[in-house]
């Protein structure tokens, strides 16, 4: 009796055992197919100084990793050197076409072997969107240098102007030079900023640098057909990019879908990258500091952070806007975006779309919109987290704001009539 007890007990905890692993397995189907839950996932550390990822639409954080320490960026440096340069074009003040001449220390600089990508020739020319090639596809210091002067007419005000700049925006970062060499580099080529130690290294943050890269991705959405280029000729002369995280490099891989940005490496910053990839339709941007093995790391962390999080959009579509309170004028408008979008990891996000008239002081000034003018901002706010993403609207046409005005005066003259009429009236009182 005591024997077919223990032997029926050992049948019912096998059973047991086996309808709660069905169970598990049940869990785990259900988790992974449900609609509109994220998959369970983690990210896993880093093997590098620091990493910040974030969405360059909205600016939402996806992943963070001593992010606000400042470190050697080495070459990341020349994203900041190329959005001054897309600046200075967007405001007028330079062109795409411009030619410069190379002064004598930069070209001494393109001939080093340890510290050149493009040697360069006495008297040879090159445009601006030469330079920012070089710089961009094969890291050229020299190319680097000589945008940096051309913007800002030296190399001291240009250094200054990237500081000044990331102080504007409040960034952690501290420029000695425009192409990211350390004095101890640049002590050869006259380049050595007065005040500085002879070791001293451009010093920013991971958050710091992918925010530059976030800038000059609005200043210059293109600005990735220059960065995805593996190969390209200037003035005769073959550059190669040395992100190999590109089609028909050694770690590219196309799930990952990285197209940019910029790489850079020296001994003290190893090896760094800053990469600009797309999600279902969204621009995103992630950065590691100071890595041996950055290019399959970042492979790595894109791949975790798409089975972490999922993206909920919404479309985003031209409209009439409204151009002042109370009037009737309005102008259609188009996005600069077709979507927005917000991150999620544990549910749906529920998504509102608030578009609201945005003019700026010069446009209310002028009572003029031109096309191509920012008239609007949507604002989409997913309601579970608060997360925001905020979209630009511009003008299709140039538009006035307001309606012409008829102006009433009052007249001077006195009606003779009027005046006949009321003088018998006055009499009899």
């Amino acid at each position: 009796m005591i024997n077919q007890f223990k032997k029926g007990a050992f049948v019912l905890v096998v059973l047991l055992k086996r309808w709660l692993r069905a169970i598990a397995v049940i869990g785990l189907i259900m988790t992974v197919l449900a609609p509109g839950t994220a998959r369970a996932a983690t990210v896993s550390k880093v093997p590098a100084r620091a990493a910040y990822v974030m969405d360059a639409n909205s600016g939402q954080v996806l992943y963070q990793q001593n992010a606000d320490k400042r470190y050697p960026i080495a070459s990341l440096s020349k994203l900041l050197t190329v959005y001054l340069t897309v600046k200075a074009i967007n405001e007028g003040k330079l062109s795409w076409d411009e030619e410069v001449t190379m002064p004598q220390n930069l070209i001494k600089l393109s001939h080093s072997y340890a510290y050149s990508s493009l040697r360069m020739k006495s008297g040879e020319k090159f445009t601006v969107r030469q330079l920012v090639a070089a710089a961009m596809i094969a890291s050229s210091n020299s190319a680097a240098t000589e945008l940096g002067e051309v913007v800002a007419g030296s190399n001291a005000k240009f250094v200054a102007l990237m500081n000044q700049q990331s102080e504007d925006w409040g960034l952690e970062a501290n420029f000695i030079s425009s192409s990211g060499l350390d004095n101890s580099d640049l002590k050869d080529f006259d380049l050595v900023l007065p005040d500085t130690g002879k070791d001293e290294q451009n010093l920013v943050s991971a958050k710091a640098i992918t925010k530059v890269a976030q800038q000059l991705l609005k200043a210059d959405p293109q600005i990735t057909d220059i960065a995805s280029k593996t190969e390209a000729s200037i003035n005769g002369t073959k550059i190669y990019n040395e992100n190999s995280c590109l089609p028909g490099k050694s770690q590219y891989k196309k799930e990952s879908g990285i197209d940019g940005l910029k790489t850079g490496y020296t001994e003290n910053a190893k090896l760094c990258f800053t990469a600009t990839y797309t999600v279902n339709g969204q621009r995103m941007v992630a950065t590691i500091l100071g890595g041996d093995t950055t290019f399959s790391a970042m492979n790595k962390l894109i791949k975790q952070l798409k089975q972490k999080y999922r993206l909920e959009t919404t479309r985003l579509t031209e409209r009439r806007i409204s151009l002042s309170n109370g009037l009737a004028t309005t102008v259609t408008a188009t996005p600069i975006t077709a979507q927005a979008g917000v991150w999620y990891q544990d549910k749906t996000a529920g998504l509102t779309t608030k578009v609201e008239t945005k003019l700026t002081p010069a446009q209310l000034s002028s009572g003029t919109v031109d096309a191509g003018d920012p008239v609007a901002q949507a604002t989409v706010t997913d309601k579970q987290t608060g997360a925001q993403q905020q979209v630009m609207y511009r003008a299709q046409r140039t538009t006035t704001l307001f309606a012409e005005r008829v102006v009433f005066t009052a007249k001077n003259n006195v009606d003779q009539l009027l005046t006949a009429l009321q003088q018998p009236a006055k009499s009899l009182f």
